[in-house]
């Protein structure tokens, strides 16, 4: 096996080079039905597209060569259900015996689209419910049906009972800002009344400037004891509400990559698109990295790179500064954007939200 050594400055590291990854989070699109005030979208100048069966054939080839990998999630920063070969994809997926996940805003979950993922397999499917009325769904979701979204929920789970079975299984993700927490406790009555297995609460992270001030985390909030009266969750997952000294990358931990709809490897949500965004209400420029695109070499020889393997570890031992907190962030050059820190990692997680667990995602 094949190894990448390089120095700290203080010890010498070994690196084994193997094709272990795991997890593969697919974004079919970035296009989508709604306009949520949450949205990237709002905050970058990205071309907007589907991923072409081109790619995604050549994704799924290069699947096969990868002994490790077990999940594949179709999500990113759009719609998945907008792509119009979305069901194919899914079951290409899981002939050759992968897990598949998706996630989506529920409108698009219709009878017809429902009995074909029942028919499929789907392992789960995750729908962002940011609140138990239309009030709270519609202020974020603006000309979006609460009331659309839970009955196509509530006829995917009718469903699953007349073919017995309890594929796909339901999880719903809740997204808190300061003007729907209060809704927040209604969330486990609905979520049990759907049937939901998982339910996750995440931080807002602004994309827009209209937004910073709805950021709920550093207010003395504790999420630590929602949904215990719940009781049908598997799992309920809070975030952080400030900031803590522990940080750690979930999904290096799971050995996952990201892929765009144009083929490009990320290692994460957050470096798949160039946008802008708020880290406690200070500015901040995202710019896209990739280790490479998958119509240019494997994913295997992607994931080998020695640059891709040398982030990942400097992403699990945390080897990188800490923007968030620092007492010297005022006038520091290298905090205005993720391309380079003052530790000389580039691209950098100095300032990553996910690695604080404040904001999460399925």
């Amino acid at each position: 096996m094949k190894h990448y050594q390089f120095s700290t400055g203080e010890e010498s590291i070994s690196i084994p080079l193997k094709p272990d990854v795991k997890k593969m989070y697919i974004e079919v699109t970035t296009g989508c039905n709604y306009s949520c005030i949450t949205c990237i979208r709002h905050s970058w100048t990205d071309k907007m597209g589907d991923m072409s069966m081109e790619v995604f054939n050549k994704l799924f080839e290069d699947m096969k060569a990868l002994p490790d990998l077990k999940c594949v999630h179709f999500g990113g920063f759009g719609e998945p259900l907008t792509h119009p070969n979305i069901l194919e994809m899914i079951g290409k997926c899981k002939e050759i015996g992968l897990s598949v996940e998706m996630i989506t805003n529920g409108s698009m979950l219709t009878p017809t689209v429902a009995n074909s993922l029942v028919e499929l397999g789907l392992d789960w499917i995750f729908v962002s419910l940011d609140g138990p009325d239309d009030d709270s769904f519609e202020t974020i979701r603006p000309g979006a049906s609460y009331e659309e979204v839970v009955q196509n929920i509530e006829y995917l789970q009718k469903l699953k009972k007349q073919k017995r079975t309890i594929k796909p299984e339901l999880g719903v993700e809740f997204v808190a800002t300061k003007t729907n927490i209060k809704k927040l406790p209604a969330m486990p009555a609905l979520t049990d009344r759907l049937g939901a297995h998982k339910f996750i609460v995440t931080n807002v992270l602004p994309y827009h400037e209209s937004m910073k001030d709805e950021i709920l985390y550093d207010t003395g909030l504790d999420l630590n004891s929602f949904g215990r009266e719940s009781t049908f969750l598997s799992m309920k997952a809070a975030p952080n509400m400030q900031l803590r000294t522990a940080r750690h990358c979930r999904f290096v931990e799971n050995k996952a990559m990201a892929v765009t709809w144009q083929g490009n490897i990320s290692p994460c949500y957050a470096f798949m698109h160039t946008y802008t965004c708020y880290i406690m209400g200070r500015k901040k420029d995202m710019i896209a990295h990739s280790f490479g695109n998958v119509k240019e070499r494997s994913l295997e020889e992607i994931w080998t790179d020695p640059a891709y393997a040398r982030f990942r570890w400097m992403a699990r031992t945390s080897d990188y500064p800490s923007c968030t907190d620092c007492r010297l962030l005022e006038g520091c050059s290298t905090a205005f954007n993720n391309e380079a820190d003052c530790w000389g990692n580039n691209p950098s997680c100095s300032d990553c939200l996910w690695a604080r667990d404040i904001v999460m995602c399925p």
